[in-house]
């Protein structure tokens, strides 16, 4: 029988844990913060990890924030880390979002976005849709034309199937009802080869990995909304006016989902403020990879949002 006591110990107790959530919240934090990055050193999501580690102590009370490497999965071998570690606040993940969540859409893994609360978004990494230099081919629309009028259809290149870039090339051939076959490669150096070497007609990688190779290949367009910082004279397909659904991987700062609200709520002000510093945007700005500034709160729509658009896309694999 629950009786009138145990009410009044069980609401002392939750009291208890509030008060001492809030005060662990007001101290937070008292020491470095460890940011694990599920690849190895080097790469673009080691870039915005240590871009952000460099502005950070300023905005976290003199705190410095600690780059881990902890590669294996494709990432998920860090994200599982993370989400054993104790709820403090004091490990962090930053993930490769996109990837996270298809690998998840298509069969669940070991870690999921289920097992953080989303502490901020730093970065996005999209795609661009570029063809051979030796091409004809000079905008998007003509591609699209192309595509829509050839007796046979034309190949093109991704870094593998389910994967975040063959899912946004999907997501502007299926809203233009463009059918073209579709070529594996492993990873997007992969595709600027084939590029490179006229073996398909065009391609689909991340939009930064132009930057050196503009001999080579040519970007016809960015999938996003936005232009890309690696090839500003590129355009966007929001600007061109060519439907197309956004599909890219946002660089996501994750905390382990029992983390209380006030302490993700306070790393999230703080991840606000390090990605709108001078230094953050210039860091990035000169490896050529594009930032964001997002609160946890409007990550996690977001991400919900992709959710469910990317979905619809991958019922469209054969």
């Amino acid at each position: 029988m629950f009786t009138l006591a145990k009410f009044k110990t069980a609401l002392t107790g939750t009291v208890l844990a509030v008060a001492a959530s809030m005060a662990q919240a007001a101290d937070f934090p008292e020491r470095p913060i460890d940011l694990v990055v599920g690849f190895k050193a080097g790469g673009g999501t080691d870039t915005y990890a240590r871009a952000l580690a460099a502005a950070a102590d300023a905005h976290l009370g003199g705190q410095p924030v600690v780059v881990v490497n902890k590669p294996g999965g494709g990432g998920l071998v860090g994200g599982r880390f993370v989400a054993d570690q104790p709820p403090t606040g004091y490990t962090l993940y930053l993930a490769s979002a996109g990837s996270l969540v298809l690998k998840n859409l298509i069969k669940p893994q070991v870690v999921a976005d289920k097992d953080f609360k989303m502490v901020g978004t730093i970065g996005e990494l999209t795609a661009g849709i570029f063809v051979p230099a030796s091409s004809p081919i000079q905008t998007l629309d003509e591609l699209i034309a192309a595509a829509k009028s050839s007796d046979t259809k034309l190949r093109w290149g991704h870094t593998g199937r389910g994967n975040v870039w063959h899912m946004a090339g999907l997501g502007v051939l299926n809203p233009n009802d463009v059918k073209a076959k579709d070529v594996p490669f492993k990873g997007g150096s992969g595709v600027r080869a084939a590029l490179t070497s006229a073996d398909v007609d065009f391609g689909v990688m991340g939009a930064h990995l132009a930057r050196g190779f503009e001999d080579d290949v040519r970007l016809l367009a960015v999938l996003s909304n936005d232009r890309h910082p690696a090839a500003p004279d590129a355009p966007s397909a929001k600007e061109l006016g060519v439907d197309f659904i956004p599909v890219s991987t946002p660089m996501i700062v994750m905390a382990p989902a029992r983390t209380s609200d006030e302490v993700v709520a306070k790393l999230s002000d703080a991840v606000v403020a390090i990605t709108q510093e001078a230094s953050y945007v210039d860091t990035l700005s000169k490896a050529g990879l594009p930032t964001s500034s997002v609160s946890g709160a409007d990550t996690a729509a977001a991400l919900e949002t992709s959710k469910t658009e990317w979905g619809k896309l991958l019922e469209t694999l054969e």
